[in-house]
Parts: C-alpha cells; structure tokens; sequence
C-alpha cells in the first residue's frame, strides 16, 4: 500500500503508476527503483476539502498496489503521538516548488520544526488567513522560507523513518506561514483496516488507462501543495 494525501485522489486518475525507490520526478535512475501500477484507491471516509477555509481535514488516502514492492516500507507512528510531539525536527520530502517559482526534478528535502496545533492555529489568525487546524492535522515549520510548497502534496513528513505526516496544505505563499499535513497516527485505523482488507465505504477506485506519476496530481490544486 502507498500512503498518500486524500486530495490526490480528487483528479481523473487512469492507469497510475507509481514510482518507487528513485530520487528522479520521473522514476528510474537507480538499480533498486521500481514501476507499480496501482489498482485501487481508498480515502478516509471523513476527508473533506474546506474551500471556504482553505483547509483540508483527514487528508488520507491509500493506493493498493498489482504486486508488492521489494522496498523497505517507511514505519507508521505510535498511536500516541509520542513520535511528532512539538519541538521534535521532521523532514518533508517532495519535488514542488523551489523558490516558490520553479519545480525540482530532484527529490527535495527540508527540515521543520514540529509545533502545537494552537500555535498553528494562532499563527494563520495572526496573518490573516484560514486554515483548518484540528486533530487531524499536524503543524510544521514557522516561516523563514523553510516549508513544502505546491507539487509536494502527499509527500512524507517524516521523524526518521516514521511517517509522522502527509503534505496536505499551506498558506499563500510558501514558507511564511506553517505548512499543515495530515496527522497520520490520527488515521491509523482507517490504514490497519484497508491493510487487513476491509472498506472504509467512501472511495474505492478502479485505476486504468493513462500513466502519470503520483506526485503529479495535485500540482493544480489552488488550495493544496
């Protein structure tokens, strides 16, 4: 299964193939990469993408793959939280905006500073601008031009090999402002429930026709990264 973000998935998706193991936009380039096509899409049944705010709220999606990676898969949190507690340093991964002009076709990497959904919350009051911050998301980063930035949607947020967060939303302009990612040890039971086989009701998708890699899907999305 590939975690990815829910508003991925709000795109015509035919025939995804996903890119493993490359640091490269298009895949390839290493001896370990791989191709999988992807057979079918589940997001969380309480996804919502808030256009009055901006914000986006259980921001998760699964994508079933043909055949298993050989990869090593990236670990999923506590569900405590113990491993994104604030003041912890993640790392977003992503290739989107660099600059807030142009996109990398080099998997990018930037380390931000985990911090309070309250302080988030103060800080989008503050500017001026709507976010949605509740416990399904999770804050990072405080300005200084360190952030994720549009094209990195449903990148990892990760504390070394744990997926503390998924790229789901921002302010305006990358970078001034925290970036907020779905808090993936609050959908953990959405995850074991479609690895153990069940259906979560709401999206289940048949993937066929045209090829595209994941990241791409989003890169248009006005109120997503």
């Amino acid at each position: 299964l590939i975690l990815t973000a829910g508003h991925c998935l709000e795109w015509d998706m035919f025939d995804v193939y996903i890119s493993l193991g490359s640091k490269y936009r298009w895949g390839g380039g290493s001896q370990h990469s791989e191709m999988i096509r992807a057979i079918e899409a589940y997001r969380h049944p309480l996804y919502r993408l808030l256009r009055s705010t901006k914000g986006i709220t259980h921001d998760v999606a699964l994508l079933k793959l043909e055949r298993p990676s050989k990869l090593q898969p990236a670990h999923l949190p506590a569900v405590d939280g113990s491993d994104n507690k604030p003041g912890v340093i993640a790392s977003a991964l992503g290739w989107g905006l660099v600059n807030n002009e142009t996109s990398s076709d080099i998997l990018q990497t930037v380390d931000v500073e985990i911090i309070t959904n309250k302080k988030c919350a103060k800080l989008y009051s503050y500017a001026a601008e709507n976010s949605t911050v509740d416990d399904s998301v999770i804050c990072a980063g405080l300005g200084g031009g360190k952030d994720s930035c549009n094209g990195d949607s449903g990148g990892p947020l990760l504390v070394h090999d744990v997926v503390v967060g998924i790229t789901s939303s921002g302010p305006d302009e990358c970078g001034v402002l925290p970036a907020t990612y779905a808090r993936v040890s609050n959908a953990l039971s959405f995850i074991h429930d479609i690895k153990a086989g069940g259906s979560t009701k709401n999206v289940t998708e048949r993937l066929t026709a045209e090829t595209f890699t994941l990241f791409d899907t989003s890169q248009s999305q006005e109120e997503s990264r």
